[in-house]
């Protein structure tokens, strides 16, 4: 995206499996201003700046918010029925981060616009011997994120030691996405079946392990209506940190146009109509300079 940033992308096609309910993940590394104001609509937009990000991003939006994201934040933009906003650096910036489409069913697409900041300081922190996990978003192992999701959504921003390991619950109907930032993993997957036997050897290997390499993602899912999944995250011979997010599976159509995410091309040809008239809103001029 120029000289002033850089962009890893994932999109729900380029898995053989959906991410829902993730349409959409940017890993930026971004000095500079990038994007002018844009729209948004049918979809939460949500910026995670990494920890090890130096410097500050505002964001401001046509429902005329005005917040300064620092190193570990997370600012969810929930676009519902269309809002404009612009995210950019203030000065000398280095920003790692994730930006994250999260779709949002039909009956939630007509929401009106909101955002919300959470800061680093606010998010729950998992300290043990296997290494740290900050709960960014939902419930995990007991401690729950204050932040408030349209729907349910686990969002774990964590590091584990050279060759620790974490069990992450994944609910039935549930799919899970998991990004190596930093560090090689291991990542096995299986259905818990209270008192069940040990699974049996398989010819060529484990088909739910997988090595996951540096800035490489895969997807989990957890069959609706069987048991619970867990996923076994393990790092390699140096410190792994990884994000995972996992929501319920949201069985609609996707028709994407950009930052506009619908459920049938009517509504995606309604809701550019509506943006083109101006029902977005606008960002003040004291905002947008």
């Amino acid at each position: 995206m120029g000289e002033t940033c850089s962009i890893r992308q994932f999109r729900h096609t380029d898995f053989s499996r959906s991410m829902s309910p993730l349409v959409m993940v940017d890993h930026f590394l971004m000095t500079g201003p990038t994007f002018a104001p844009h729209p948004h609509a049918g979809m939460s937009a949500v910026t995670l700046l990494l920890e090890d990000s130096k410097g500050v991003m505002q964001s401001r939006d046509s429902v005329q918010n005005d917040h300064e994201i620092r190193p570990g934040d997370v600012h969810w933009t929930l676009a519902g029925k269309g809002i404009l906003h612009t995210q950019q650096p203030v000065g000398p910036a280095q920003l790692n981060g994730l930006q994250i489409f999260v779709n949002l069913p039909e009956r939630l697409k007509s929401l009106p616009p909101a955002t919300s900041l959470l800061r680093a300081w606010e998010m729950p922190v998992i300290q043990t011997d296997a290494g740290r996990i900050r709960v960014v978003a939902g419930s995990y192992g007991g401690w729950q994120s204050p932040l408030e999701t349209p729907e349910p959504l686990l969002m774990l921003d964590g590091w584990l030691r050279p060759g620790a390991t974490q069990l992450v619950p994944l609910q039935p109907g549930w799919n899970a996405w998991i990004y190596a930032v930093q560090g090689d993993m291991g990542v096995r997957a299986r259905h818990r079946v209270t008192g069940a036997a040990p699974l049996p050897k398989m010819a060529g290997g484990d088909p739910d392990f997988a090595v996951l390499p540096a800035n490489s993602a895969l997807v989990a899912s957890a069959r609706r209506g069987g048991d619970e999944g867990v996923l076994l995250l393990m790092a390699g011979r140096a410190p792994a940190h990884f994000v995972l997010i996992a929501g319920p599976a949201i069985d609609e159509p996707i028709v994407q146009r950009g930052p506009f995410v619908m459920s049938s091309q009517r509504a995606l040809s309604q809701a550019l109509t509506a943006y083109e008239a101006g029902e977005f809103g606008e960002l003040r001029q004291d905002l947008a300079a």
